[in-house]
């Protein structure tokens, strides 16, 4: 079965480097695909499994047991096109869900600090009046008291006299 080194390197990735490495230095045979984008290197696994590495005869099991992911491209495209795009339609809703509710959760935040400023500004503004309402009455009592000391102060003047 051929495979490609990038779908290679996707079902095993800690293995990427090692496949690269060996493809381009000729030790592991492949070939490059013409007329594709890239021109990607093509193997086959039975090169893997003839290769002296047990992590290549294992990644050629794994291929074996996995034909949906080394399924040709164009068969692959048309006939997952419709499950991709409702898996990408999922992911949107589920990423602007959660958007919505990162909004929702913000705005809930905010509204909770206006209210809770709203609140002091209140108690702020009574804790004022009472002391506007306090100040008024001792200027009110500060003057009962200068008109009783001058009162007092020219009863004594005039006895003195």
């Amino acid at each position: 079965m051929e495979v490609t080194l990038t779908q290679l390197i996707h079902m095993a990735p800690e293995l990427g480097s090692l496949l690269r490495e060996d493809v381009r230095s000729g030790r592991l045979a492949a070939t490059r695909k013409r007329g594709v984008a890239g021109r990607p290197y093509v193997l086959r696994t039975e090169e893997l499994e003839s290769f002296g590495r047990p992590e290549y005869r294992e990644l050629a099991e794994l291929v074996g047991r996995s034909p949906q992911v080394m399924a040709p491209r164009a068969r692959r495209a048309s006939v997952s096109a419709p499950l991709v795009a409702a898996r990408a339609d999922t992911e949107l809703f589920d990423i602007v869900e959660s958007q919505h509710m990162m909004l929702k959760d913000l705005v809930q935040v905010l509204t909770q600090e206006m209210r809770t400023r709203y609140d002091r500004l209140d108690r702020q503004q009574m804790q004022l009046q009472e002391l506007s309402y306090k100040l008024g009455q001792s200027h009110q009592e500060i003057a009962r008291l200068e008109r009783l000391l001058a009162e007092r102060s020219f009863a004594r003047v005039d006895e003195a006299k």
